[in-house]
């Protein structure tokens, strides 16, 4: 049997845990029923050598190779958790639970990963060494990753390579896209409290206006990409929420922004997280103010490995074909939180197409974001595709 003669005899019921998954969503670090169904599937219908739990809702999975030889190691990873939104009433595969979705294809993402495991079973005697599975929960939060990255189970100091898909409806079920290089960006949280004494609307000279303040922060920190970053290089400082005041004649205490702050490169995310706060002090100081500035971390940028994108593209067209593996022209300046697994390992995040063929546009996050069955198949020939090139596999 053929590789893909085996995906199409799987497929049928990897879609079938697809469909419950979808239908049945589960919030970030709430994933129990999809990790026990998961669990559940893996115990009746395969021969694994491990499966943990890692965290309440995570799962590490791994297959041990028979084939003499010097053993390696691979990690793959799918994402469980959904999002707080309603879903398009008029899809015919919809959420059952109201106000909660898979709205950026986790659904898809850990399916597909559970088809890997099936069909990776089959070249057990081929491999020398282990595959690693990591169902991972609460991605959207951008802090699941951490679970893995630094769970005293996994000893990366064995893995030599990671890697992990992620659906995208800028490409047709059928297609994958990836880049060399920056794929995905930094993401990392903002909280500027800005201080000044509040007061009457009609006395402003009694007071220290707050809200002026802010006004004067938010354009200033625009000011930092677009005057102290150099042309070729990409950040994002977005302000985001704005809370301040509660009448039409009150100037109050203090404002609070929010926002997120992204790059693509560590020594610009660098210059930029050092740099705000100095601002926000600086102009609160200039109008007799003053500003708390909290930055919370999130993941650094993601970083594609050249050889992990040469193997790829080289299985890619090798199971797919050639013209259906593009090469990203731009990165995005989204985040995952699998950056922090791939500052454990070098690896690869690939995207794959979810839209129908002439089919509407659904994106990311979006009620009407929907996953064309036929990605299944790419998603699970890629994933298991990259095992098996590491390997050094024939599965032609």
């Amino acid at each position: 049997m053929t590789i893909h003669e085996l995906v199409a005899s799987l497929e049928p019921e990897i879609n079938t845990i697809r469909e419950q998954i979808h239908e049945n969503p589960e919030l970030g670090l709430k994933e129990y029923n999809t990790s026990a169904l998961i669990e559940k599937e893996l115990r009746a219908k395969t021969h694994v050598d491990r499966i943990e739990h890692i965290g309440e809702t995570g799962l590490l999975v791994e297959i041990k190779g028979t084939k003499p030889g010097i053993a390696h190691c691979i990690a793959l990873r799918g994402d469980m958790d959904a999002l707080p939104i309603k879903e398009d009433e008029n899809h015919k595969l919809r959420s059952r639970t109201d106000g909660i979705m898979h709205a950026c294809g986790h659904d898809v993402h850990t399916s597909i990963l559970l088809g890997a495991v099936r069909v990776l079973e089959h070249y057990r005697n081929q491999i020398a060494g282990s595959i690693l599975f990591f169902f991972q929960p609460s991605e959207e939060t951008l802090q699941g990753g951490k679970l893995f990255a630094e769970s005293p189970k996994i000893d990366f100091h064995t893995i030599d390579g990671v890697a992990a898909l992620h659906v995208t409806p800028d490409l047709c079920a059928g297609k994958i896209g990836v880049r060399y290089g920056a794929i995905l960006g930094s993401s990392d949280e903002l909280t500027i409290t800005v201080k000044g004494k509040g007061g009457h609307g009609a006395h402003p000279d009694t007071v220290i206006d707050p809200i002026l303040l802010a006004s004067q922060i938010v354009q200033a920190l625009q000011m930092l990409v677009s005057r102290e970053l150099a042309a070729d290089q990409s950040g994002v400082v977005s302000l985001c929420s704005i809370q301040g005041g509660n009448a039409f004649n009150i100037i109050p205490d203090s404002v609070v922004l929010k926002g997120t702050i992204r790059a693509l490169d560590s020594r610009v995310r660098e210059h930029i997280l050092k740099r705000i706060p100095e601002i926000c002090k600086g102009v609160a100081a200039a109008g007799r103010g003053d500003a708390e500035v909290s930055i919370k971390l999130g993941p650094p940028p993601l970083i594609n490995d050249s050889q992990w994108v040469d193997r790829v593209k080289r299985c890619g067209s090798k199971l797919l074909g050639h013209e259906n593996v593009i090469e990203l022209e731009h990165p995005s300046m989204g985040a995952e939180d699998f950056a922090f697994v791939m500052q454990k390992a070098p690896g690869v995040f690939v995207r794959f197409g979810s839209r129908s063929e002439g089919g509407p546009y659904g994106g990311l996050h979006s009620p009407h974001f929907y996953c064309d069955r036929k990605a299944l198949t790419t998603g699970i020939l890629t994933l298991a595709g990259i095992a098996l090139d590491f390997f050094g596999v024939d599965f032609e």
